[in-house]
């Protein structure tokens, strides 16, 4: 019960990150001389794609965590899967929004 409580907390918490940092407006300037900020956006990315290997593990008809009967855990794992998707392209889009200013 521990185990399902952690992966449903870490699932929604990498999710609520990834929104942080979507919608804190950080500019061009503090990507560019904040080195913290530039290196906690990278490590956000890197472990939103671990934990989207997590959910697909899941759901390979041979991964490791096959062995799950609970259906709402295979289900979760595709709603998460998707979500991360779309979590990744949105942070991973972020510095590239600032090309496309007008001059």
């Amino acid at each position: 019960m521990f185990i399902i409580f952690i992966y449903y907390f870490l699932s929604i918490a990498t999710l609520c990150a990834c929104y942080y940092f979507r919608r804190a407006r950080f500019t061009e300037k503090d990507y560019k001389y904040n080195k913290p900020l530039r290196w906690t956006r990278r490590i956000l990315i890197i472990w939103a794609y671990l934990l989207a290997g997590t959910h697909a593990s899941i759901l390979k008809e041979t991964g490791f965590f096959r062995d799950i009967d609970n259906d709402f855990i295979i289900f979760s794992a595709e709603f998460f899967l998707i979500a991360y998707i779309v979590a990744v392209c949105w942070v991973e889009d972020i510095t590239h929004a600032f090309d496309k200013k007008k001059k």
